[in-house]
C-alpha cells in the first residue's frame, strides 16, 4: 500500500522553506555569472598569485645559476635582478612583446 495522506500545514512549511532555499541558492548562483566585473577581478587575482609564485621559482633558480657563474658574469646577472626587481612591469612587457614577434616569424615561415 502506498501512502496517500493528504500533507500537513507542517509538511507544506517544509517545503516551503527547502523551495526558498532552493530559490535563494539559485539568485546568489545567478547573481555571480552576471557579476562579470568581480569575477574578472577574481580571475586577475588568481593569475597575479600564479604568476608570483612562478616569478620566484624563477628567481630561485637564477640564483641558483649565478652562482656557478664566473664572478664577472655573476656580476653582470645580479645587476639584471636588480634592474628587473626596480621595474618589473617593462620587463615583462619586452618579454611580451618578444613572444608576439617571435610567434609571428614563425608563423610566416610555416606559410611559406
Amino acid at each position: 500500500m502506498s501512502d496517500t495522506r493528504q500533507p500537513d500545514a507542517n509538511d507544506i512549511r517544509h517545503d516551503i522553506e527547502r523551495t526558498r532555499r532552493e530559490l535563494g541558492d539559485t539568485a546568489e548562483a545567478l547573481a555571480y555569472k552576471a557579476n562579470v566585473p568581480a569575477r574578472t577581478k577574481e580571475k586577475a587575482t588568481e593569475v597575479l598569485d600564479t604568476a608570483k609564485a612562478k616569478a620566484a621559482d624563477v628567481a630561485e633558480q637564477a640564483q641558483q645559476k649565478i652562482d656557478n657563474l664566473p664572478e664577472p658574469a655573476a656580476q653582470r646577472a645580479r645587476g639584471l635582478i636588480v634592474a628587473v626587481k626596480k621595474r618589473p612591469g617593462t620587463f615583462v612587457a619586452g618579454a611580451v612583446a618578444s613572444l608576439v614577434v617571435l610567434r609571428r616569424m614563425t608563423r610566416r615561415r610555416r606559410k611559406s
